[in-house]
């Protein structure tokens, strides 16, 4: 990349989680600014998301990183061997990804003297602030950021919601990298569920486990594959285990890995719900990924999860926790490979008309112009 492009640093706490692969892409995709990674530590489990791309990390750039992170959390202080490692980039800009990553964001969008931008993605948002420092944090975060960027819809009406101004908040669909997520050349495995993701209440898998219990029943050889890892995994595998699912949980996958799952499957569901917090899915990119693949998907309409498909498209929705319609929309596909294989198609051609990493990226190009211009 030319170094002669104007820098964005790309904020996040920690660099990165092997969840959050699609700050990684977009960050790799930008071909207008060269992008900088900035956060506390490294993220060991997500360092191939990172990859080539230069970071400016706070461990590395301190002898006693704690104690100047707690300074910087209690005083606003930015340390000062960081600060001056993150100035010598030159940036036109900060990029906070979550909100949990707005409070030192903004100190160092204010230290470096440029604007901030600040993308919300799921439940930096939908959880319920039940404190009054969270709706402070909040408050401050909103007034501090130039520009307040929503995953989705969804989220959009959230952060209003929350008191953000609205003049401040864009809605950008982060896109997936159609070249790697793409259709296969090998078979499918006709009668396979596959489920990518964490293991966390919001995500709904008990209710996947438990609706195949209707799917097998009605079509004997389907199978339920999860690849990801969470806390309820062990509890999710007693379930499958005690209900008799043909059932593998695989644990955490890489993105390659990933892709040959989503291009072998006959089907990838989204049972998606709200948990006890209000934490609720932003968009799901998991399902955009799929159908880049050809691979129609079954979602619930919980939050933002739903907006990246066409009903009876591209998938099939059914409401939050409804295991009977969730069945009932598995077994329809799985019984029915020329409407899966049409349905592929259609989702392939969606997201490539409307999620596009290049044409993505280069709108959220755009949104760092009209920021910087301002």
């Amino acid at each position: 990349m030319n170094v002669t492009h104007p820098t964005a640093l790309i904020f996040r706490k920690r660099v990165l989680p092997w969840s959050e692969t699609f700050i990684g892409a977009q960050a790799g995709a930008m071909t207008r600014y060269r992008p900088v990674l900035a956060g506390y530590h490294r993220a060991a489990a997500g360092a191939a998301l990172v990859a080539g791309l230069p970071c400016v990390l706070l461990d590395e750039h301190s002898t006693f990183p704690s104690v100047e992170k707690l300074l910087l959390k209690r005083f606003d202080r930015l340390p000062p061997r960081w600060g001056r490692a993150l100035a010598a980039h030159n940036p036109r800009l900060v990029h906070a990804h979550f909100g949990s990553s707005v409070v030192p964001g903004r100190l160092v969008a204010r230290a470096l003297g440029v604007p901030l931008v600040v993308t919300y993605h799921g439940m930096d948002i939908t959880v319920r602030a039940g404190t009054a420092a969270e709706l402070a944090r909040r408050a401050t975060a909103f007034a501090s950021a130039n520009c307040v960027i929503a995953v989705s819809e969804y989220i959009a009406g959230m952060v209003r919601a929350a008191g953000c101004p609205p003049e401040k908040v864009v809605v950008h669909y982060i896109g997936v990298d159609t070249t790697h997520f793409a259709p296969g050349t090998g078979p499918r495995l006709p009668h396979r569920v596959l489920f990518v993701g964490r293991l966390v209440a919001k995500k709904g898998v008990i209710h996947l486990v438990r609706a195949m219990r209707e799917v097998q029943r009605a079509v004997p050889e389907a199978e339920l594959v999860v690849a990801g890892d969470g806390d309820l995994r062990a509890s999710l595998e007693r379930e499958a285990s005690v209900a008799g699912i043909k059932a593998t949980f695989l644990g955490v996958r890489t993105p390659g890995e990933v892709r040959d799952l989503m291009r072998a499957a006959t089907v990838v569901a989204g049972p998606s719900i709200a948990d006890q917090r209000g934490n609720n899915e932003g968009l799901g990119m998991v399902f955009i990924e799929a159908q880049s693949c050809g691979t129609p998907v079954v979602v619930s309409t919980s939050g933002g999860a739903s907006e990246g498909v066409v009903d009876g498209e591209t998938g099939l929705y059914f409401a939050p926790g409804d295991e009977t319609g969730l069945a009932a929309h598995l077994v329809a596909l799985l019984r029915d490979p020329v409407r899966c294989a049409r349905m592929g198609v259609a989702a392939r051609r969606h997201v490539e008309s409307r999620f596009d990493l290049r044409t993505q990226t280069a709108r959220l190009e755009e949104i760092y112009d009209s920021v910087t211009r301002r």
